[in-house]
């Protein structure tokens, strides 16, 4: 009969397992203890925020009464409408109300004269009163009470503020004004929070409405007040209590509002999450946190038990896995001449032929290596080469094809053009005797639309022309400020462009061709200035360093994405509606011909950045630096 086998728990195991079961159990009797104090603690905090929210609200309230009678204070003194009144002009009284609704924050305006007869109103919302309601109102101005009352309608309360009209005769009339309290003015008082949410009630105890459109939210969301908190409410008590939110209860606050003139509403304010719940869901990832250090601190001395008692198996077995992990140079450690000692020399034996049979293999290896490297670096050069030479072929036979149209463009569109320019001379010569121009306005119109299309025609020739006939530079010492200046004189500001210079205080002069140079900056300006249709900001800013200058236009326009700038420099490639697509092919080659590099970065609705990088030395390569400094690991 043989005894039950029992399970192979490591020493180590056995002490992790005796500290993190008691820890486990302390955690689960202690945790459900303290989230219970945690609610606890959530309830009595509710009840003060509650408290605190009722009392901000309040005076919002309160703050709404004080501007809506200062209006109808300042309303019932204009001496304009009190003449209209007077006069029972009522185009007059309406053009006073429409002037007053215009610069006041009102959404009711009503006038009546002295027998109660309706002589005007502007009413912006989508309301109407009780009929009743607003002759018991107009009454109570013209017995010559100054009231604040509450109206009910179907988006809300209207909140209405009554004054007797009076000139220096006697009471003429009465007017009312009202301010709305709907979705948008409760979430204004509630400065446009989600929590806690406000409430007012109707005179049915219903929700009028709420600082958040519930049916935004969802079709089936809905708010279920406590009706019998509510009657409450209105015998000017503040109670606590509840409010059914989207099917869940909310603590909640019941609160009166006692408007000047005796008139009273009910709002209540529902808190929509717990103030504690983020607490309780720290203190429970502390635990987690505790425990998982608890653990690791077990493993810690699971681990230091195990090292002492079975040190020297653990180190071969450590030596047997770097082995495996192809670590050849560890050795084992042969200092008792016993079992383990004589397994601990033949590893190392073992490990010795490996690793010479390993070195042999990198040897070959890295040799093969060596040649697959020459061989595919050939290959990539010879293939950059071939990209390279096929990239200036295609753009020399762009150049090529423009060139020979540009030299017949010259002739066969300029004479044409001119006569037709002459004749619209001719004509507003003729025109302008026999006053034509002036008695039929379509005329001069049509002509000025002509000269404008020869003048535009004109310059796509001319671009067409500078772009195939760009002469080399004549050198002589240029000022980049200067020349800077001189471009942005040429083209002027634009309204809705701000231009910012950030040359700095050392003057820059590089050998160049200043013409060529101030057409070349001129060109970026209006680039940029084309980007930002709607205006924006054009930063130039200069920076020096040993060998070169470097000019930078940025811009915050629309941008462009990788594939437009791809193409860019591309003869004839443009993005506008009118462009030719030369103006930057013809700043490159400028800056090419002074062995400068024109570079460009761009992202979407972000902006454009143009820099012109130009040597300080005639006959220096900035393209040829650049290629160096590439190729520097």
């Amino acid at each position: 009969m043989s005894l039950p086998r029992t399970p192979n728990i490591s020493l180590s195991t056995k002490l992790i397992l005796l500290v993190v079961g008691p820890l486990a159990l302390t955690l689960a009797v202690t945790l459900p203890l303290t989230v219970t104090g945690l609610n606890r603690l959530a309830s009595e905090t509710s009840s003060q925020r509650l408290e605190e929210e009722i009392g901000v609200i309040g005076e919002q309230f309160a703050d709404l009464e004080n501007r809506l009678n200062q209006s109808a204070d300042e309303i019932a003194k204009n001496p304009n409408l009190l003449s209209a009144v007077r006069e029972a002009d009522t185009a007059k009284i309406a053009s006073n109300l429409l002037s007053i609704s215009l610069v006041s924050d009102l959404q009711h305006l009503g006038v009546v004269d002295i027998k109660g007869v309706a002589l005007g109103h502007e009413h912006q919302a989508d309301s109407r009163f009780d009929e009743r309601e607003t002759t018991a109102m107009n009454a109570l101005g013209l017995l010559e009470i100054e009231t604040t009352t509450v109206m009910q309608v179907p988006q809300g309360w209207f909140l209405m503020a009554i004054r007797p009209l009076k000139d220096s005769v006697g009471l003429v009339g009465s007017v009312s004004v009202g301010r709305m309290i709907d979705v948008e003015a409760l979430a204004e008082m509630n400065f446009n929070r989600l929590d806690p949410l406000v409430l007012v009630f109707n005179e049915f105890g219903k929700v009028a409405t709420s600082s958040i459109d519930a049916d935004q939210i969802s079709s089936t969301f809905s708010i279920v007040p406590d009706s019998e908190l509510v009657e409450v409410a209105r015998t000017g008590q503040v109670v606590l209590g509840s409010v059914i939110v989207g099917g869940m209860k909310q603590r909640a606050a019941y609160s009166p509002v006692v408007l000047g003139g005796g008139s009273r509403g009910v709002f209540a304010v529902v808190l929509t999450t717990s103030p504690v719940v983020s607490l309780r869901d720290e203190l429970i990832a502390n635990y987690v946190m505790v425990t998982a250090a608890l653990v690791l601190l077990v493993l810690g001395v699971g681990y230091v038990v195990t090292r002492t008692i079975t040190q020297r198996i653990l180190r071969l077995r450590d030596t047997a896995v770097e082995i495996g992990n192809g670590n050849l140079l560890v050795r084992v450690e042969e200092t008792i001449n016993d079992e383990m000692g004589t397994l601990a020399h033949e590893f190392n034996r073992m490990a010795d032929s490996l690793n010479e049979k390993n070195t042999q293999l990198e040897l070959a290896n890295r040799n093969l290596e060596m040649r697959v490297f020459e061989r595919t670096d050939e290959l990539e050069q010879a293939n950059a080469r071939l990209v390279e030479a096929h990239s200036q072929l295609v753009r020399t036979e762009k150049l090529a094809a423009i060139g020979e149209l540009s030299n017949g463009v010259a002739h066969d569109l300029r004479s044409p053009l001119g006569a037709i320019r002459n004749g619209v001379f001719f004509l507003k010569a003729r025109l302008t005797k026999s006053n034509k121009l002036t008695t039929d306005p379509k005329i001069a119109e049509f002509l000025e639309v002509m000269d404008n299309r020869i003048t535009h025609c004109d310059k796509i020739i001319g671009d067409l022309i500078a772009f195939t006939h760009i002469g080399p530079p004549e050198y002589a010492p240029v000022n980049l400020a200067q020349a800077l200046d001189s471009a942005i004189w040429i083209i002027g500001t634009p309204s809705g462009l701000t231009i910012v210079k950030e040359l700095g205080d050392e003057e820059v002069e590089v050998q160049a061709d200043h013409n060529q140079l101030v057409k070349v900056f001129s060109s970026l300006a209006v680039n940029a200035q084309e980007a930002m249709p709607e205006g924006g900001v054009l930063t130039i800013s200069l920076k020096k360093t040993e060998s070169t200058a470097e000019l930078t236009f940025a811009d915050n326009g629309m941008g462009m994405d990788s594939a437009e700038l791809d193409k860019i420099f591309d003869p004839l490639y443009t993005t506008k509606i009118q462009g030719t697509g030369l103006g930057l092919a013809v700043c490159q080659q400028i800056i090419a011909k002074h062995n400068g590099r024109l570079d460009v970065s761009s992202q979407r609705d972000v902006g454009t950045t143009f820099t012109v990088v130009l040597p300080l030395i005639v006959g220096y390569t900035v393209a040829a630096e650049s290629q160096v400094s590439e190729a520097r690991p």
